[in-house]
Formats: C-alpha cells, structure tokens, sequence
C-alpha cells in the first residue's frame, strides 16, 4: 500500500513519474488493484476533503 498526497497531483511532472512507477511495479509483478480516497475533516463527509489517496496493490507469492 502507498499513498499519494493530492498535492502530487498538482505537479505538471506527476503522470509521467506515476507512469513510470506504476510500469516499473508491474514488470515486477504488483498489480494496482484498488485506489480509495482518504478524506479529512467534516462530521458523516460533510464538507470533507480528499487530502490522499491510498493505492493498494497485490502479487502473486514467489514460490
């Protein structure tokens, strides 16, 4: 599991850092499997704010 900060987001460079991660991961077998928001403040989400989001990945077991 990672998180990633929306600030992340903002940074024209982002999506190809991602991009490369993300293949980088994979040709090492992780698979992203979920991504969910993390959200902050706010009573029952109202007027809550996404600040992060959580990345969840999984792999086979090496035998």
């Amino acid at each position: 599991m990672i998180t990633v900060s929306v600030a992340h987001f903002r940074k024209k460079s982002f999506q190809a850092e991602i991009d490369e991660k993300f293949d980088r991961w994979g040709e090492a077998g992780w698979e992203l499997i979920k991504m969910e928001p993390i959200s902050e403040g706010g009573l029952f989400f109202q007027g809550a704010n996404t600040k992060k989001f959580l990345a969840v990945f999984k792999r086979e077991k090496a035998a």
